[in-house]
């Protein structure tokens, strides 16, 4: 079972990828993607899982998926390429896996990274040279997607306000791990840094909310994380 970042239990949305073991073709032809397809929908529809955008490539494939249930991701992904494993090894008479690993997921937190989500995945047929634009590639939702009210239909907290719980949420995951207290981050430059370099060099949070939530200057904040 692939293992989630601590962080990923406070979103419901999530960039899901397969890719096909060894890097090799998993889906020959477009029967086999049509395949991968209908079972997509035919199993969220037994999950707790809504499909907002799909793009499936010849070895490899992307799912942005909606769930309340971070379990059920797991569930889904797990059942969905389990299903298509047994349909290609039956299908081309061979056995061993088909996808290297079970998958990859990223968390979807705010809504410029939902929109920058759904873009990356329909223009992937046209960053490999498939096609010039986006809905030219028939194995991707990106025509009905262009048809739906995203914007009114997946809202998000405002962008500060969400990076803001974020940074806090990462804070109290780090002071737990080290079983010290927030005051204990003044007087241990060490230990202050190792956390910049999580907030800032691992998940882009601005030093300007760093050093809001954590009540320090900003310029000694800056001078840490740059040293």
């Amino acid at each position: 079972m692939p293992r989630f970042p601590r962080n990923h239990i406070k979103t419901t949305f999530f960039h899901a990828i397969t890719q096909g073991i060894d890097k090799s073709y998993i889906f020959q032809n477009s029967e086999d993607i049509k395949y991968y397809i209908k079972s997509i929908y035919n199993i969220s529809k037994e999950q707790n899982v809504k499909i907002i955008a799909y793009c499936i490539m010849n070895n490899h494939a992307h799912i942005l998926i909606q769930t309340q249930n971070i379990s059920e991701l797991s569930k889904y992904m797990q059942r969905l390429n389990t299903k298509y494993g047994r349909y290609y090894n039956t299908k081309y008479g061979r056995v061993g896996y088909v996808f290297k690993d079970r998958y990859k997921s990223e968390g979807i937190y705010s809504q410029k990274h939902l929109y920058n989500c759904i873009r990356y995945i329909h223009n992937n047929p046209v960053k490999a040279g498939i096609c010039t634009k986006p809905d030219e590639y028939p194995y991707s939702n990106y025509k009905k997607i262009e048809n739906d009210n995203i914007e009114e239909d997946y809202q998000f907290l405002d962008i500060d306000e969400d990076e803001m719980k974020k940074c806090t949420n990462l804070i109290t995951d780090f002071l737990i791990k080290n079983n010290i207290k927030e005051t204990d981050l003044k007087t241990n430059r060490k230990i202050l840094r190792e956390l910049l370099m999580i907030l800032k060099g691992k998940h882009n949070i601005s030093l300007r909310k760093i050093a809001e939530k954590l009540n320090l200057n900003r310029e000694t904040i800056r001078k840490l994380y740059k040293s």
